[in-house]
């Protein structure tokens, strides 16, 4: 597999007090304490499950998914979002992205979900997929924001965004939602 590239550890100018880099085990607490600070609607769109409360064990498997990757974007010390890519097949990848209520807007979600789209086609991933719950609108204003082309189709009672990367530009930063 190709080497991980680096996230730019700077901040962005439209989002100065926000960085992102790669999960690791030790961002375990702080992204416990990320997914207690959601709320329960948050929640749900993530999960597509009622789930009042995040298991520290399946926190950290969302840190540290078998065979992928996590992101995660921090402010003030503190984690505030947390997007999880998995392989579904040797040319896609689906991500889950949550980003904190209180930092919600601002295009926190925009700006990982283009950094993940170049970091996965650096690494030969040809396609994104996302899946959401029909009345989540903000999530197309999401991909659109990070510049990137979804396709919707439904997949059981959910969507299937599926985005392909073969246009990905690394240059263009997302503006804030």
């Amino acid at each position: 597999m190709l080497k991980p590239v680096a996230f730019d550890r700077r901040p962005s100018t439209t989002l100065s007090d926000v960085t992102t880099r790669y999960a690791e085990l030790a961002d375990v607490d702080e992204v416990q304490a990320m997914h207690d600070r959601c709320s329960e609607s948050s929640l749900y769109r993530r999960f597509h499950a009622p789930l009042p409360r995040v298991s520290t064990r399946l926190v950290r498997q969302l840190v540290a998914p078998g065979g992928g990757w996590s992101v995660v974007a921090e402010t003030g010390g503190r984690v505030v979002a947390l997007a999880c890519v998995a392989p579904v097949s040797p040319s896609e990848v689906e991500v889950g992205l949550l980003v904190e209520d209180q930092h919600q807007h601002r295009g926190i979600g925009s700006r990982m979900l283009h950094e993940i789209a170049v970091d996965a086609a650096s690494r030969g991933f040809r396609a994104i997929e996302l899946h959401a719950q029909p009345e989540n609108d903000r999530v197309l204003a999401t991909v659109q924001k990070a510049g990137l082309i979804g396709r919707v189709s439904w997949d059981d009672s959910l969507l299937r965004i599926s985005m392909s990367l073969h246009r990905v530009a690394s240059t263009r930063v997302p503006q804030p939602a």
